[in-house]
């Protein structure tokens, strides 16, 4: 856990930077137009892209168990190539309809060769986690982000202050680890025997996959248009420039939502997925019940953290262009809370390979963002996408609150859930009584506010996860001394 911690750590720093260093080198509007392509490739992702990676997840320890993950990641790569084929197509028909403000032949580049090198790079060095190589897993990620980071920088200040050269650093830092990520999760994978295997997946293999997958597409391809439809909606009713703005805000509570997410997920998703592949359905509640006991409460935490000090964060982590994005900061916290949570409780069907269940509440989800944005964007401007975000979010968490919750026989207890809201609490009282007592506008004081609260933070989650990480190092433990004794 202590790898983890500073790994993601890192990883959380290094996106920062990334996020104060693009908003000072490029202006709103550009800001919008890397918003737009990354929103873009992420429907084809989550469309065509996400299903697949789920199921590999799902099954990759067995493959490993008997030999088998080579021969399907193989596969894997080449649907990438027909995804990125679809892209490049659908792109020539979609770019008249959207001002993305790049020319056809970026666009289609930028897109295909994200969805290419991106998700090459976040199979391989994530795989590596979940077969317990943490610290390859940590240095490749953080190698990935540093290089992408660099690339990025060095060409716009070399060639031109633009979205495309930015994104254009990001896929050369994504593409060149994925192929460092991939060549060292091959040497950990287990060689099937000297048999030949078939140039083809057979039709009872594919046709497992589609059952499992079709679902997590319609489900995640909805959760894509509740989560980032709007961006299109708002750069046609306010432009690029506020769509830029919105999106800077709200990136830095994804930013540090996903750097606490993936702490966590690091730590405790490989668990769960172990656990899962268990046949007892019992076995399979009690793995979601304990992951999902450790995530929600410090997930409430650092919501509250966020939305406390959002003055300071924009301040420290934007450019002067954008200080103006400090309230979208705490409507990304909320939206973000939603997204996680949503995705917990998704975590039920996954385990129990019922993806079907997911469908219902992530088509009303889909329907609500879209509906409620076209409503108070016009009204309230770009506060209005968070409200329409943040509202939508909470119907699908509650939805699936009472679709799912039953089939685990019970959620969260209320005694953690309590700690956690008497730790926010602490938080709140120490950030209220810093702000009356410095001036948040000197780079003095938001020092002085981040860093104790910060440390009151750090210190109130190892609280909330002592009891899970000890729980967790003793089955370890005893897992390992089983495996010396089997040998």
């Amino acid at each position: 856990m202590i790898t983890i911690i500073f790994g993601r750590a890192a990883q959380f720093v290094l996106a920062l930077m990334m996020m104060r260093v693009a908003t000072t080198l490029l202006s709103p509007e550009e800001m919008g137009r890397v918003s737009l392509v990354l929103t873009t490739t992420a429907c084809f992702a989550m469309f065509l892209i996400n299903p697949v990676g789920m199921f590999i997840n799902r099954r990759l320890h067995s493959w490993q168990e008997n030999g088998m993950a080579r021969y399907y990641l193989m596969h894997y790569v080449r649907h990438l190539l027909l995804v990125a084929l679809i892209a490049g197509i659908t792109l020539l028909v979609f770019e008249r309809f959207v001002n993305f403000g790049l020319p056809i032949n970026w666009l289609i580049m930028l897109v295909c060769g994200s969805l290419l090198f991106n998700t090459i790079n976040h199979t391989a060095i994530p795989s590596l986690n979940l077969l317990g190589f943490n610290g390859k897993f940590v240095l490749l990620t953080l190698a990935t982000i540093a290089t992408s980071f660099f690339c990025a920088t060095l060409l716009v200040y070399s060639l031109q202050f633009s979205a495309q050269y930015w994104l254009l650093g990001l896929i050369f830092g994504q593409a060149l680890l994925g192929i460092v990520g991939t060549r060292v999760l091959f040497t950990q994978l287990k060689k099937t025997e000297d048999t030949p295997l078939p140039r083809v997946i057979s039709t009872p293999h594919l046709r497992t996959l589609f059952h499992f997958a079709w679902p997590v597409a319609l489900a995640a391809g909805l959760s894509w248009v509740q989560g980032q439809g709007y961006r299109y909606l708002l750069e046609g009713q306010l432009g690029l420039s506020q769509l830029g703005l919105f999106v800077a805000g709200y990136g830095i509570s994804a930013a540090m939502i996903v750097g606490f997410e993936s702490v966590l997920t690091t730590y405790f998703q490989p668990r769960l997925y172990r656990d899962a592949n268990q046949h007892d359905a019992a076995q399979q509640a009690q793995a979601w019940q304990a992951y999902a006991t450790a995530v929600i409460p410090s997930l409430l935490l650092t919501i509250a953290l966020i939305i406390f000090l959002a003055p300071e964060l924009t301040r420290i982590f934007l450019g002067e262009a954008f200080q103006a994005a400090a309230p979208f900061v705490i409507w990304g916290a909320l939206a973000e809370a939603m997204r996680v949570l949503a995705g917990v409780y998704s975590l039920i069907a996954h385990v129990y390979m019922q993806t079907r269940w997911l469908v219902l509440p992530n088509v009303v989800g889909a329907a609500l963002s879209i509906g409620s944005c076209l409503i108070l964007i016009p009204q309230f401007g770009a506060m209005g996408a968070g409200m329409g975000l943040v509202f939508s979010g909470f119907v699908v968490v509650m939805m699936m609150h009472i679709l799912l919750i039953r089939r685990v026989g019970g959620g969260v207890p209320l005694r953690p859930l309590l700690a956690s809201g008497i730790a926010a609490v602490v938080l709140w009282g120490m950030a209220h009584v810093l702000h009356s007592l410095l001036n948040v506008a000197s780079w003095r004081a938001v020092v002085g506010t981040l860093v104790p609260v910060g440390v009151a933070y750090l210190c109130l989650q190892y609280l909330l996860l002592r009891q899970h990480l000890a729980y967790g190092a003793m089955r370890d433990r005893n897992e390992n001394m089983t495996q010396v004794i089997r040998k």
